[in-house]
């Protein structure tokens, strides 16, 4: 399993965090590889989400979550390549909330985006529907399943948000 964020091991809530994780562990589909863990949906995350979008750092829609990934690894290859940087040890920069609603498709291709960025991306499932994700994130209709959120502080606000209290 990846570290989680400095940021999240540093806050007081982040044992609490580790353990809710830990323990809704289940793969994302019947013949999934990974599990991941399926946590509710609650304000204090809706609010980090819609704070994240306003900000850039919050994207909505698998294909554009797998581009996005695949634009910054790109990147991270012709860094390290340049730099000759050493590899560090996984600790979550990415983080992909998932719908509960999806179809096995959806969470398949979901779980190949674990596949292909296993250093960084961090997939929870969410128990609410993309309707109410949408309604959620943009108080009004709008069918949301998947939202990326790609800045490090913005994962560890909406990671710490999981837990009550946030």
């Amino acid at each position: 399993m990846l570290k989680l964020p400095k940021e999240v091991l540093a806050d007081e809530r982040h044992e609490a965090l580790s353990l809710l994780l830990a323990s809704t562990l289940a793969p994302l589909w019947a013949a999934g590889r990974y599990r991941v863990s399926s946590v509710a949906m609650n304000e204090g995350l809706a609010k980090e989400l819609r704070a994240a979008a306003s900000g850039g750092v919050a994207h909505q829609g698998l294909e554009l979550a797998a581009d996005t990934l695949r634009r910054e690894q790109k990147g991270l290859d012709a860094a390290q390549r340049k730099e000759g940087a050493q590899a560090h040890a996984p600790r979550v920069s990415r983080l992909l909330l998932l719908a509960n609603d999806g179809s096995e498709r959806f969470y398949r291709d979901a779980e190949m985006l674990l596949v292909r960025h296993p250093d960084r991306l961090m997939i929870v499932r969410l128990d609410i529907g993309g309707e109410a994700l949408g309604e959620a994130l943009f108080r009004t209709a709008k069918l949301v399943r998947c939202v990326l959120v790609t800045d490090k502080s913005a994962v560890s606000r909406s990671l710490l948000a999981l837990v009550h209290g946030a």
